[in-house]
């Protein structure tokens, strides 16, 4: 729950020096805490009950600032053993996800819970998220990194200890699947994801995409299939020189998206140039010529 001011056993992010913001340090405020930093340290009693945004001095008269850590400080700064889905490709899950609350979501792979934690914002208390792990020791790293985020662990999440590609109980509204052989989960998506449902893969290289693909295209029952990726290039604004960074966050993984159709639903591929009025052998009415107009 986010509060107005800092609360004992909150997050806490602390930036600084101010002028030269090159320290970033995320806590769990306490009562006898301190952050230490290069010039000196900060009490976390100075800090409690202060507002969003404040600044504080360390015993040496360094001023820093400190922040309730967003989404993006929390994942970023995460210490890691683990290929997490990384904030910029989260956005897009979200999106071409269409999560909102009130869903019913299965999640695949959950590593640290970097996804799961942008999955249960985006229910908002509503909902349910369940996900599953085949490895015991990253379904206990995540279940803590996911309750440290929060406070606690939601109440509409659960994990489940359990290899997906043996198949999963329930049926789901969205399916989201993080794992190295996505394929072998589409025909139990044909059974656990609703009419209109969607299924998300997050896959790191193209011959991975091209079997789950061809997969989904086998089983059918899916539609609209799309596959891209994400590239985001930051932009160095200083004064007068105003210029793109030399480097980029290039590619992380291919997203490849699709809508579950239900079967009994579907006309008969050989009737559907006759509904349209068309002759099925009839070639398609060139476009017209629209030089002379310009």
């Amino acid at each position: 729950m986010h509060t107005a001011s800092f609360q004992i056993g909150e997050l806490a992010l602390l930036v600084g020096p101010l002028g030269k913001p090159k320290e970033r340090y995320i806590q769990v405020l306490t009562e006898a805490g301190r952050f230490t930093t290069r010039f000196g340290y900060i009490e976390h009693a100075s800090v409690v009950g202060q507002a969003d945004g404040t600044v504080r001095a360390t015993n040496r008269e360094v001023p820093y600032a400190v922040f309730k850590p967003t989404y993006l400080d929390y994942v970023m700064s995460a210490k890691r053993n683990v290929q997490i889905i990384y904030p910029k490709d989260t956005a897009a899950v979200l999106m071409w996800g269409d999560v909102s609350p009130g869903l019913c979501i299965l999640e695949a792979g959950v590593g640290l819970g970097a996804l799961s934690i942008a999955l249960l914002r985006a229910l908002a208390g509503m909902g349910e998220l369940v996900s599953y792990e085949a490895r015991e020791d990253f379904a206990k790293k995540a279940q803590h990194f996911i309750g440290r985020f929060f406070g606690e662990t939601p109440l509409n999440h659960r994990i489940v200890l359990g290899d997906i590609y043996d198949g999963f109980e329930g049926v789901y509204d969205r399916i989201f699947l993080d794992v190295p052989e996505p394929w072998r989960v589409v025909p139990h998506a044909k059974i656990g994801l609703r009419g209109g449902g969607i299924i998300l893969a997050y896959i790191p290289t193209v011959l991975q995409v091209k079997t789950y693909v061809d997969a989904l295209k086998d089983a059918g029952g899916y539609l609209e299939i799309e596959t891209f990726e994400l590239i985001r290039r930051p932009w160095r604004v200083e004064g007068l020189s105003v210029r793109p960074e030399i480097w980029m966050f290039s590619h992380s993984a291919f997203l490849v998206v699709a809508r579950r159709v239900l079967k009994g639903s579907m006309p008969d591929p050989s009737d559907l140039g006759l509904e349209l009025g068309l002759e099925k052998d009839e070639p398609d009415e060139p476009l017209p010529d629209f030089k002379e107009s310009f």
